[in-house]
This record gives C-alpha cells, sequence and structure tokens, in this order.
C-alpha cells in the first residue's frame, strides 16, 4: 500500500508541473538508457525435459544469443553475488561494440509447475527517438528469445 501511495504521490506532483509518469520514465530512460524485458517459458510433458535443457546449456554454454556476444555465464546452483544456491543459469551480454547495450538472460525451471522459464532483458540506449529504442529493444528480446529457445533444443 505505501509503494501505491508514493506512486500516487508521484504521479500528482508530476501532473501538477504539467508531466506524467510516461513522460518521466521516457526522461529515465534518455538518461540511463531503455531497460525492456520479456520472457521465454515453455510447458513441458515429461519434467526430465527440464533438467536435460538447462545440461544441454551447461554443456554448451551459447557464444551468443540474439546477436550479442555471451560475456559471462553463471551457474547458479554454486550460488552466486551472495545469493543462495538456487538450479538456474545466467547470462550476461554485451553489444557495446556494436552500439546496442548490454542484456542479461536468467534460465531456471519453475519451482511450481512443469515449465522451463527464462527471463530476458535488454538495455539499449536512446538516440533521439525513445519510440525508436522501444523498437529496437523490441526486436532484440525477440532475437534472444529465438536463440535461447533453439539452444534449449524447444525451437
Amino acid at each position: 500500500i505505501s509503494a501505491a501511495l508514493l506512486l500516487a504521490l508521484l504521479a500528482a506532483t508530476l501532473k501538477a508541473a504539467g508531466s506524467s509518469l510516461l513522460a518521466r520514465l521516457d526522461e529515465l530512460a534518455r538518461d540511463y538508457g531503455l531497460f525492456a524485458t520479456d520472457q521465454l517459458s515453455v510447458r513441458v510433458d515429461d519434467s526430465a525435459e527440464i533438467g536435460a535443457a538447462v545440461e544441454r546449456l551447461r554443456a554448451e554454454p551459447p557464444a551468443e544469443l540474439g546477436g550479442f556476444p555471451v560475456v559471462s555465464v553463471e551457474d547458479l546452483s554454486a550460488g552466486a553475488g551472495g545469493l543462495p544456491p538456487t538450479e538456474g543459469l545466467r547470462y550476461r551480454l554485451d553489444g557495446s561494440g556494436a552500439g546496442q547495450g548490454a542484456a542479461r538472460v536468467v534460465v531456471r525451471p519453475s519451482g511450481t509447475e512443469p515449465k522451463l522459464k527464462s527471463y530476458l532483458e535488454v538495455i539499449v540506449p536512446v538516440g533521439s527517438s525513445v519510440a525508436d529504442a522501444r523498437e529496437v529493444a523490441r526486436d532484440q528480446l525477440d532475437a534472444i528469445r529465438h536463440d535461447l529457445a533453439k539452444a534449449l533444443g524447444f525451437d
């Protein structure tokens, strides 16, 4: 409830100044890059398919996803960044050499249903247009999702 009240206060303050929450998000995107997220969830009939897909990624991590080189792979089963161990993998992608920004992918089995879940994030530098950056982000997320599905064997 407190967060909702703070958001309402921010919206009212921005409106009084002739702005909006969406305009403020666009300002933040211009300052820090446009952050966009998506996911890939694959439901399976046999839970063993999930473990096999994760093991494929462990054995043969992709060198590239969606045109971004993979710069690091973290096996979360050993714990990472002070977090306790959990089944999953985290990929950090870097497209700065191509002016693309950066990306991150986390792959893990669902804890409650027979699904493999993947969380995708891209950060796109904003040039002259936030709308153009949104379109670039959508294209990048689509490309990452496609390559990840292929690497998992679910294409």
